[in-house]
């Protein structure tokens, strides 16, 4: 069964299309994730008065040749999770790509080693696919210069000046986007991969709530640095970004956890809440907070409830002082109104009999 099916749509973050399925892995692209590929080829169009203006062919290549290798990476980056979810007796059934990133639906067993394994195997995928460019430049260029080590310039050489052909220059930049994808990740900010190992670490020593409120506040103060760092930077939008999403990643997270209180921690046959960057826990997802006309349907339902309850509780009063005033008085004192409830009762009592 797909994870998003009867999923409201009026949460922005269902608005994707299903592409195919891998090793039994349901994979949607969100349209955001569309809307970034034409934006991405705007920026590259140069400006009217630059003296260099290359074809519209070169801006579509580079482009949409950037854009794919980010595809695959992130794409690879969430299998990495399901693989490693599954190796644990865990499920995976969805992965979603989308601007900020991937999200991998999984349901890994309730303890802190195999939620420990799920997160480590995303950033593995990345340091292999690091260790593959990197040995392949080395031995290509014949210098270690070539490789991009500065975690502020992931995308550099150590020494710019060497030079590169194009085809060096397209495995680089896959290098430059896997380190990049690879150190984010590893920020020990929740819900990055990094700060699922710090929960997972503190799991079985503070225990799993206790981890979870941890990780989310550090999460929030994570996510203020994070963003004012990106001011500094030449990436500072993408930066804001995720920044962004990090910070309510772990304000809702928490805020769940809040409103379920003990019964989302207690028993692990319920799953748990464990939404954020790279992967989704799939059970607890399933059972998120509606969105916003469910819940609007949801009200009114308990509300004519409520009113039903009230209604029921005034006629059985009603009842009972009819028949007070019939044993002390006889049914001749009754009321035109007193005789209407004492029919409308003795109906009700002959239908439910019948």
């Amino acid at each position: 069964m797909s994870a998003y099916q009867d999923r409201p749509l009026d949460n922005p973050i269902n608005w994707s299309f299903y592409i195919g399925r891998v090793w039994g892995i349901e994979i949607r692209v969100h349209v955001a994730f569309l809307l970034c590929a034409a934006v991405l080829l705007w920026m590259e169009l140069p400006p009217p008065d630059a003296v260099l203006r290359p074809t519209f062919w070169r801006i579509l290549v580079d482009a949409f040749g950037t854009y794919a290798i980010l595809f695959a990476i992130v794409l690879l980056h969430e299998f990495g999770h399901c693989y490693g979810c599954r190796k644990v007796g865990g499920e995976a059934d969805s992965i979603l790509l989308w601007p900020l990133g991937g999200l991998a639906y999984v349901h890994p067993p309730h303890k802190p080693v195999a939620h420990l394994i799920t997160t480590l195997a995303g950033p593995m995928v990345n340091v292999i696919i690091c260790a593959v460019c990197s040995s392949v430049l080395v031995a290509w260029c014949g210098t270690l210069a070539v490789v991009p080590w500065n975690p502020l310039h992931p995308g550099t050489p150590i020494d710019p000046t060497i030079p590169l052909l194009e085809s060096q220059r397209w495995l680089l930049r896959v290098y430059g986007t896997s380190y990049f994808i690879l150190l984010f990740n590893l920020l020990p900010i929740f819900p990055f991969d990094g700060g699922r190992v710090a929960q997972a670490w503190l799991w079985p020593r503070r225990g799993y709530r206790t981890s979870m409120e941890l990780a989310c506040g550090t999460g929030m103060v994570g996510a203020i640095v994070l963003g004012l760092f990106g001011l500094f930077t030449s990436q500072d939008q993408i930066i804001m970004l995720m920044a962004i999403f990090g910070y309510l990643t772990c304000w809702q997270t928490r805020r769940v956890m809040r409103e379920q209180g003990d019964f989302a921690y207690g028993d692990p046959a319920q799953g748990l809440f464990a939404q954020g960057h790279t992967y989704f826990d799939r059970e607890a997802t399933e059972a998120r907070r509606p969105g916003f006309f469910e819940r609007r349907r949801l009200r009114r339902a308990a509300l004519r409830l409520e009113r039903d309850r009230r209604r029921q509780e005034e006629h059985e009063r009603s009842v009972e002082e009819v028949l007070r005033k019939v044993a002390q008085s006889g049914l001749g004192s009754l009321t035109s109104r007193e005789r209407r409830i004492l029919e409308a009762e003795t109906e009700r009592q002959r239908s439910m009999g019948s």
